[in-house]
């Protein structure tokens, strides 16, 4: 019975932590859209501020100007970054979305908005 107590704080504290630190994405679905002038072929996606991009998320797929889209993604992240590539091998980053962003519309020139 005298470690009961204990084993209690240790379990509220652990408890706690995990409550109130901040999300990360789960693995699941993301809208984008394509405000920007161009045709989408590749879409990319890292942790924020990671030195190398992940897969090319629509591989084999052209994402039209004016279109919507939604993607799977997989794993989980506290913050992302996106890169996007027209068809000639041009590119623009899109920083910091939060781990939790559901979103995006991609409006051209590194411009975007989410939720």
């Amino acid at each position: 019975m005298f470690f009961m107590p204990k084993i209690l704080l240790a379990f509220m504290a652990g408890f706690i932590f995990f409550a109130f630190s901040p999300s990360a994405a789960q693995a699941g679905s993301l809208n984008l859209v394509n405000q920007s002038a161009s045709d989408i072929h590749a879409i990319y996606i890292c942790d924020s501020g990671a030195d190398n991009w992940e897969e090319n998320l629509i591989a084999g797929y052209k994402f039209p100007s004016g279109n919507q889209l939604t993607i799977q993604i997989q794993g989980s992240y506290r913050s992302f970054d996106l890169r996007v590539e027209d068809g000639e091998g041009n590119s623009e980053d899109y920083f910091d979305f939060p781990g939790n962003t559901k979103s995006i519309v991609i409006k051209g020139g590194g411009d975007s908005e989410y939720q």
